[in-house]
């Protein structure tokens, strides 16, 4: 049935015993889910438009300020983790740190290092996305702007576009979109697009 998508999140984060699992009348979720989507849905015509206009700019900018910041401040964090954990061996070896020690801090450092890398390579490759730019019928956006006439949920509807829907011990709702990640980059895009802090892509 229809509730498989509506959760709370207090039963699902603690345990079965924090709360009984609190029902919110059906109707009224189903308001708030559908004046979400539709927002949404907005927003995507919204972005498509100006992702339009943008393209066919003479010029588009594509360089991130904000990803090329990130990226060169966890580089020089990486850069000396591996420093620290080279001169490990030696410390040991002049004895001002014990074996046990150098191996704890060794690991702890190539725990470091290994998420350091990680997340660089997210960080780089969404940089790469970004400097590809936006194309009008992205995925994303043909989604939601498909359903600019939407007027009432269906099941397929929400497969298609809802992630997830909490519903909180107050009553409060959020819905999590499918493509989340995809909207917040056609919205750094745009931003980069519409002000002047970004450099010539």
């Amino acid at each position: 049935g229809k509730n498989v998508y509506y959760s709370c999140s207090t039963y699902k984060k603690r345990s079965r015993t924090a709360c009984t699992m609190h029902s919110i009348k059906h109707n009224r979720l189903e308001a708030a889910v559908l004046f979400a989507i539709q927002y949404q849905v907005s927003t995507a015509v919204s972005y498509s438009e100006i992702v339009a206009h943008i393209n066919a700019a003479p010029l588009k900018k594509s360089q991130s300020h904000r990803l090329n910041d990130q990226i060169a401040a966890k580089e020089k964090e990486l850069t000396k983790i591996t420093r620290y954990k080279q001169s490990l061996y030696q410390d040991w070896k002049d004895g001002e740190i014990s074996q046990q020690e150098y191996r704890e801090m060794k690991t702890d450092y190539e725990r470091q290092a290994a998420g350091l890398s990680d997340l660089l390579a997210r960080l780089t490759a969404e940089r790469k996305q970004l400097s590809n730019g936006v194309d009008q019928q992205h995925p994303a956006l043909v989604a939601f702007a498909k359903y600019q006439n939407i007027e009432k949920l269906t099941r397929e509807i929400l497969i298609e576009l809802v992630d997830y829907i909490k519903v909180y011990e107050n009553g409060n709702i959020s819905v999590h979109f499918k493509f989340a990640d995809e909207f917040r980059r056609i919205a750094e895009y745009i931003e980069i697009n519409t002000t002047d802090t970004a450099e010539a892509g």
